[in-house]
């Protein structure tokens, strides 16, 4: 992706397109005036990858918005060695779980149950209370010559691409370039708009951002052409992510951290997990392997050997994959939540 960073700003206004690709469009201050465009439907491929998935999140808590507050209004380009640490990635950045997002349509009658309605109702909030936007996705101009098309400033400037760009067989992909809108109120609270379409994966190769052939995904559903269209599952019934969570962690033991620090899993299968060749990943990608068994409906305890993950105070991620490789679970945490020595944290 040409340009990819995070957009800093106050919304001041929306408007609707809803054309063969419809968006919101939101217009931002941030040192001189943009556009953010949101998309509420794909525009690629066949109808049965049109569809997309939606999770709006009223509490959010992630290092790389730690970064982000410390910015100046204004776009930042997150390209380069940071980019793991400030860009948004859906599979690493364990700002959510897969299974929490939700099939929605873009339009349809009724109050409050299309993307259109629930991306207008949290800029409306934003505008009546000042709110900081921070809207992470791929630039555009500016364009001296151009005014914007649904605002009339010049130049043209803005933010696309704030949605999941990668896990699509057809079109480029990569790391650490996933897009989403943070919306920050006065208060702290802090709300991401996420977004994915149906036919991107969400097991990626660590080269790329592609898709990976042989791991569980669910296949494209055709809608139907009239009535309303059914919800389809986020994960197949096979996906890794349903079989254990990361419920705790002691990310800051009072005394030395190294070998001492634990994290807790908790088995949400339906059966026993033998972990032999499981891992624990730290935000640098250091890894403490697993073994023996977890019983069904059990949790269990791990302490990290202060060789491989590492989970540092200033915030972090921490990430259980399987045998294979392939991502089971995920959690983050922030510098403000590792303060307190010797006081575990839930997940």
């Amino acid at each position: 992706m040409n340009q990819y960073g995070v957009l800093k700003g106050r919304a001041l206004a929306f408007k609707r397109d809803n054309d063969g690709s419809p968006h919101s469009e939101v217009l931002i201050e941030a040192e001189g005036k943009h556009r953010i465009a949101i998309n509420v439907r794909s525009s690629r491929g066949p109808a049965s990858q049109r569809l997309i998935e939606y999770l709006m999140l009223p509490t959010v808590r992630h290092p790389l918005l730690d970064y982000a507050r410390s910015l100046r209004h204004g776009f930042a380009s997150l390209e380069g060695a940071e980019q793991s640490a400030r860009g948004v990635d859906y599979i690493r950045s364990n700002l959510f779980r897969a299974e929490q997002m939700a099939p929605i349509v873009h339009t349809q009658p009724g109050p409050n149950n299309d993307l259109f309605e629930k991306v207008e109702a949290l800029m409306q909030r934003a505008i009546a209370n000042n709110a900081t936007v921070y809207a992470y996705g791929g630039k555009w101009g500016p364009e001296p010559r151009k005014p914007d098309e649904y605002f009339d400033f010049l130049p043209g400037n803005g933010i696309h691409l704030i949605h999941m760009n990668q896990g699509d067989a057809e079109n480029p992909n990569g790391k650490y370039q996933d897009g989403a809108l943070f919306v920050e109120f006065a208060s702290g609270e802090t709300t991401g708009l996420f977004l994915k379409f149906q036919n991107q994966a969400w097991h990626t190769g660590e080269d790329s951002g592609d898709p990976l052939p042989d791991a569980p995904r669910v296949p494209p559903i055709v809608p139907p052409p009239a009535g309303p269209i059914e919800p389809w599952p986020v994960l197949p019934p096979t996906s890794p992510y349903l079989l254990a969570r990361i419920v705790g962690a002691l990310v800051n033991p009072s005394g030395t951290d190294p070998g001492q620090e634990r994290v807790t899993i908790f088995n949400t299968s339906s059966g026993d997990l033998n972990l032999n060749g499981w891992q624990l990943l730290d935000r640098n990608d250091r890894a403490d392997g697993l073994d023996g068994r977890l019983p069904f409906a059990e949790a269990r305890t791990f302490k990290l050997s202060g060789d491989g993950a590492q989970l540092g105070n200033k915030g972090g991620t921490i990430t259980l994959l399987d045998q294979r490789g392939l991502k089971v679970d995920g959690v983050a945490y922030t510098q403000a939540d590792a303060t307190v020595q010797g006081r575990a944290l839930v997940f």
